[in-house]
């Protein structure tokens, strides 16, 4: 058994589906629950959180054998963040709570970014290519609207944004009712059927560095 913890709040969010994706198209023979489980930290924050019991809760697993990995955002220097500073704060945090386990910073254990950037890197190939013309299209001509001061005018959407407006215009054909439906469904805002290879290419190598991770720290064989 793993406990893999994560930033985001529960089940529900974007992070735990793409995540258990990639598991189940990389690792299919591993089950949630009988070879792995989540714990959600809702915030990076939370790790080192006492109030919160992560410590107690991954120290006691640990006494009993059990795998603990955790995966966080590295963020971006600009907000006062970033890799090398992400990794510190892991770094120092377990040696402060006498603590060790493997963790895993996105994107890819080496530079600033978030899940986000793994996901985008996901649905960038070529059957998609209209997608993103047409977004970068909406972005300059958002980026050129100025105000009386010559200030831009409107926010432009951030990684974050372009992502889900990415996973919010894509449809499916249902062979039922002869139509195209939305890919997401408004009772499952956060599930994007990664595994539907229409819309993610979960085998591009931006996503090695994370395959690999979890390979050395579950000991999971590829196929």
């Amino acid at each position: 058994m793993t406990h893999i913890y994560i930033e985001a709040k529960n089940n529900h969010q974007t992070e735990y589906f793409f995540l258990k994706a990639i598991i189940s198209e990389c690792f299919p023979e591993k089950k949630e629950g009988s070879d792995f489980k989540f714990y959600f930290l809702d915030g990076v924050d939370n790790l080192f959180n006492e109030k919160k019991s992560n410590i107690q809760t991954i120290q006691k697993a640990q006494a009993e054998g059990i795998e603990v990995i955790v995966i966080v955002d590295a963020d971006k220097k600009e907000d006062d963040k970033g890799f090398q500073k992400r990794k510190k704060e892991i770094e120092d945090g377990m040696k402060e709570h006498s603590i060790s386990f493997p963790y895993f910073i996105y994107p890819n254990n080496q530079d600033d970014g978030i899940v986000e950037n793994l996901i985008l890197s996901t649905a960038i190939h070529a059957s998609n290519k209209i997608f993103f013309d047409c977004y970068s299209d909406y972005e300059v001509c958002l980026q050129g609207v100025k105000d009386d001061n010559g200030e831009i005018k409107y926010n432009v959407p951030d990684l974050k944004g372009k992502v889900y407006a990415y996973a919010e215009a894509q449809t499916r054909y249902d062979s039922e009712k002869k139509q195209r439906i939305p890919l997401i469904k408004k009772s499952e805002k956060n599930d994007w059927s990664f595994n539907n290879k229409e819309f993610w290419d979960l085998e591009v190598e931006a996503l090695n560095p994370l395959k690999d991770f979890l390979k050395n720290t579950f000991n999971f064989l590829f196929y």
